[in-house]
């Protein structure tokens, strides 16, 4: 199903509603028991994260989409997206099947390249939506933060958000409001270098390297250990993707695999 947004349906928003990452509107809940959609569903929220307590306005609508600050806004090939959720740049979760060689189970060797994000380097203005769409399953897009165990690499005071485990041809929304630079990984897939790197803004700053688990090998090789000043292939440089644009991980020219092996069959 198309998930093309209509943004001519839109009705005009409440008065005194919040920004929506800025530039859009969201939702204030009505009070502590107020339903507020997260994963497509439904999901409990305090109060506090979207209007003071002393807000009570019963012409609210709590049915309103919002994207959540940890948990993104996600939907399946069946969703549509909501019009006032409509994205502003699209990222692809592929696996390429041509670069995984099962020939000799139970070892298995996946070269770099064959889970990825595509692309794998973006720049986006403060406020944009971005769509996370899972042309194969079982990814994720997580941030590098202490909140997952790992080296903190998204801007102070970004939470630690991630996407659901998604369904093929699903979809998720995170809205990347701070500027800087933010590194994601996949979290079934690290292993095998799948990570991105969105900057936001045309003056992000240094990248965030706090103390923490760098990334697994592979995905180093594209994004960088954090350690003595490493930041990843030379054209995953932050002013690089604000200079060039988007980033294919195709056009970088990283030459790697690794074996994986498990128990052999009894």
């Amino acid at each position: 199903m198309a998930r093309t947004p209509d943004r001519t349906a839109e009705k005009p928003e409440e008065p005194h509603s919040q920004p929506i990452c800025r530039r859009r509107t969201v939702l204030r809940a009505t009070g502590l028991g107020a339903a507020l959609p997260i994963f497509g569903g439904t999901a409990k929220a305090r109060e506090s994260a979207f209007a003071p307590s002393d807000e009570h306005d019963e012409t609210d609508n709590a049915s309103r989409p919002i994207i959540h600050s940890h948990f993104g806004y996600s939907g399946t090939s069946e969703d549509e997206i909501p019009s006032r959720l409509g994205p502003d740049e699209t990222v692809e979760l592929h696996a390429d099947e041509d670069k995984i060689d099962d020939a000799n189970l139970p070892a298995q060797t996946v070269e770099f390249g064959a889970f990825h994000f595509a692309p794998v380097g973006l720049h986006v203005e403060p406020g944009a939506i971005v769509e996370f769409d899972f042309h194969t399953p079982e990814h994720t897009a997580t941030a590098y933060h202490p909140g997952q165990e790992r080296q903190q690499r998204v801007p102070d005071g970004v939470p630690a958000f991630s996407s659901t485990v998604n369904e093929h041809h699903g979809f998720w929304l995170y809205c990347f409001e701070d500027e800087g630079v933010y590194d994601l990984f996949c979290a079934p897939h690290e292993w095998g270098g799948m990570g991105m790197r969105i900057v936001v803004g045309d003056d992000p700053g240094n990248i965030v390297r706090a103390p923490g688990r760098p990334p697994l090998p592979m995905t180093a090789a594209l994004l960088g250990t954090g350690l003595d000043g490493d930041i990843g292939h030379p054209d995953m440089e932050p002013q690089k993707i604000i200079d060039n644009g988007p980033i294919s991980g195709h056009d970088l020219g990283i030459d790697l695999e690794v074996t994986i092996t498990g128990p052999s069959p009894t």
